[in-house]
């Protein structure tokens, strides 16, 4: 990881909306790989889907938390919206 961080500059790009990625990679050949995105996942017009969230809050807090206190935690945020009868 050490190697390949020093391989990438990250600039800030004020002429794109910032939802949007503009990559460029140069390979070690000199072709050039260049991908724009205009809507990233999770922005407001690619919103993530429920599954989408849980997995990725799942692959942040299994190693901490444990996947039982995880669970019990996505429930317990998912009821938060949910009304008392």
């Amino acid at each position: 990881m050490v190697a390949l961080r020093r391989k990438v500059v990250a600039t800030v790009d004020d002429s794109i909306d910032e939802a949007s990625a503009d990559v460029t990679a140069v390979l070690k050949d000199g072709r050039r790989v260049h991908v724009f995105v205009e809507h990233a996942i999770g922005s407001l017009k690619n919103p993530m889907s429920d599954a989408q969230l849980e997995a990725k809050f799942r692959g942040l807090s299994d190693s901490i938390l444990g996947t039982g206190r995880t669970r019990e935690l996505i429930n317990a945020c998912w009821a938060l919206g949910v009304k008392a009868a």
